[in-house]
Formats: structure tokens, sequence, C-alpha cells
């Protein structure tokens, strides 16, 4: 009988183990960093090649947008931190200057974040009046 209790243990231990092991993998993948422009800027976790999300202001007078290329150049403020953005696709509805975003991406040594997602926060005209 010792003999096949320590087969279950140890299929037990290696099941475990895989079992533990692949939901690391699938976290791993999906974990992103959610920072403010000054903290990504002031950087103290390693900001390069780290997928991560940043919210902000679209600041005033700062949107580029090239209709052809579908390129969307803007600068996202917080505070006096100033981030310049660089997205390719379509412009999301409802962007403008002074509008609340959230953008995923990257963050590249020549001090540009390239987007991969711009979220739109709900402006308040939808909330309901008091």
């Amino acid at each position: 009988m010792g003999a096949v209790k320590k087969r279950y243990l140890i299929g037990g231990i290696i099941l475990v183990a895989i079992v533990g092991y692949l939901l690391y993998l699938s976290l791993g993948s999906s974990v992103m960093y959610y920072v403010t422009v000054g903290e990504l800027l002031d950087g103290g976790y390693g900001k390069y090649d780290t997928d991560i999300r940043v919210t902000g202001k679209v600041a005033n007078g700062s949107i580029e947008w090239d209709a052809a290329q579908l390129q969307l150049e803007f600068d996202v403020i917080e505070g006096n931190a100033s981030l310049p953005v660089i997205y390719n696709g379509a412009m999301p509805d409802g962007f403008s200057s002074g509008a609340d975003v959230l953008v995923e991406g990257r963050y590249h040594p020549d001090q540009v974040f390239r987007a991969s997602t711009i979220l739109m926060k709900c402006p308040s005209k939808y909330e309901p009046e008091e």
C-alpha cells in the first residue's frame, strides 16, 4: 500500500505544479500597470517594454489627425506633466481637447507613448441631473 500512496502523492504534486504554471502564464500576459502621466514620467518600475495604461486629459491644441494614414497624435496631461502619444487607428467618438482618456500601450525610449487602444471616459452629460 505504501507504493500506491506514494504514486498518488507524486502524481498530485505534478498535477498541482502544472495547473499553477498554466495559471501563472495566463495571468502574466493579462497584467497591465495602471499609472498617471506623472507616475510614468517618474518611472520607478521599469517603464520601457511594458504594457501599461495611462490616464489623463487630452491637452488643448495638441491633437493632430492624419485621416489618410489613420494616425492620431496628441498629448495627455496630468497637472504639469505632459506625455506625447501616437495612436494608429480610427479616432474614437467624442475625442476632443480636454477629454478624459485612458491609453493602453508602451512607452518608448524616444519619450513617446505608442498607444494600441484609446478608451474615452464617459462625459458628465450622460450623468443624471440632481
